[in-house]
């Protein structure tokens, strides 16, 4: 038996969601379904719901509207609390270093935008390091940006 708390009931809460009328979920008599008491009901159930979700038409409004509210129970496009707190904090990494790369292009020091942003200055570094990289993996894969001849003998970057 799981000595984990119940999760919440939908019935607390079912009448405050937008309705997803398309949901394959709504015509199910069993609402509980995708609310599991504990981790082993809902790693038993998991498969099943996955299932229902991935050819649901309102899979993507779904997880998203989860996510935006920061629901912490029950299964929502397919995924878990735990999976859906990663993709919100996957979300907010991705915010933050936008957030930091506006500032740099901006001629904000890194000082301020560590202060600004409320992050360490390495974070700050990790950032722009990341950020440069995906800049170069792109202009590598885009020919036009590419300023090497055509006639000319390969670097030693490009033959590592």
């Amino acid at each position: 038996m799981d000595q984990e708390e119940p999760m919440i009931r939908p019935q607390l809460f079912l009448n405050t969601i937008p309705l997803f009328e398309n949901a394959l979920c709504a015509d199910l008599e069993d609402q509980d379904l995708f609310f599991p008491d504990g981790k082993t009901e809902e790693t038993k159930r998991l498969p099943q719901l996955r299932a229902i979700c991935q050819s649901c038409v309102e899979r993507k409004e779904c997880l998203e509207y989860s996510i935006r509210e920061e629901i912490p129970y029950g299964i929502w496009g397919g995924k878990t609390p735990t999976e859906r707190g990663l993709v919100l904090k996957r979300n907010e990494r991705r915010e933050r270093a936008e957030r930091v790369i506006k500032l740099r292009n901006r001629g904000v020091s890194t000082e301020q935008i560590a202060r600004i942003v409320g992050i360490r200055i390495y974070l700050v570094y990790r950032i722009f390091g990341d950020a440069n990289r995906a800049r170069k993996r792109e202009d590598q894969s885009n020919p036009k940006t590419n300023t090497q001849s055509e006639d000319s003998s390969p670097s030693l970057e490009s033959a590592q």
